[in-house]
């Protein structure tokens, strides 16, 4: 697979990888990504894991049909567990929740020493991102892409201290960060709808962990509002985008 070849989602993230460096690919499935930046001699190297045998053997097959087995390390295992820190200038992170990329990184420290991160989350952002601020990394750009009719979020980071965002740039990112500005306002959108819908189903129930939430959901929505309120660039629209 070439990288024109990608869906937007795996191309944009395919458009930040820097130009030369050894790359991890954790949750790799078929090694679409890795494959295709070898064979755009864009990255050096890489190593290509996955949790489950089925998807790693589809992976070698694909390198291999590609010409490029010889330049990739496929692996068997749990995130990052079998991967040096020599071998990943770079790491991607795609596909799975933002609670399970926590634990991947929170399982191999040594990421927060100069590697950097491409993480894309398919759920629990906000999970994510206070996990990040307050275990020694910081995220220092967000990117939006449409794909399939869902708005998908790709951020960048690395080992580094910053203060935690308030609870509305937990949510969506900081609007400094974003550099899909024409994406941005549809996604803040969907996202403030979401939570005054789920919000709304909350008060109904009398369990004081759902108040808990209940509170913390109507103060992002607040917040997110009032940076729509603040940014008359914004694009209108809605779209599809999971972040719980």
């Amino acid at each position: 697979m070439e990288l024109t070849q990608l869906s937007p989602r795996l191309g944009l993230i395919a458009s930040l990888v820097t130009p030369g460096v050894s790359l991890a690919d954790v949750g790799t499935d078929h090694a679409y990504l890795p494959t295709a930046l070898l064979l755009a001699g864009k990255i050096r190297s890489a190593v290509a894991t996955d949790i489950n045998r089925g998807p790693l053997s589809s992976a070698a097959e694909h390198a291999r049909s590609a010409g490029v087995l010889d330049r990739m390390r496929i692996v068997l295992c749990d995130g990052l567990a079998l991967v040096a820190p020599d071998e990943a200038d770079e790491i991607v992170i795609a596909g799975m929740g933002g609670e399970t990329m926590a634990g991947i990184l929170a399982a191999a420290p040594w990421t927060k020493r100069g590697a950097r991160l491409i993480l894309q989350p398919q759920s629990k952002l906000p999970e994510l991102r206070r996990w990040l601020y307050e275990n020694g990394y910081r995220i220092d750009g967000e990117y939006l892409v449409r794909d399939a009719g869902r708005i998908y979020m790709v951020m960048t980071a690395r080992g580094g201290s910053a203060p935690v965002p308030d609870t509305a740039e937990l949510y969506v990112g900081e609007a400094r960060l974003q550099r899909s500005r024409e994406l941005f306002g549809e996604y803040l959108r969907d996202v403030s709808r979401k939570l005054e819908r789920i919000s709304l189903a909350l008060e109904r129930s009398a369990r004081p962990e759902d108040t808990e939430r209940l509170r913390e959901y109507r103060e992002a929505a607040a917040g997110i509002n009032e940076i729509l309120t603040r940014g008359d660039d914004f694009v209108q629209g809605s779209a599809d985008s999971g972040i719980f």
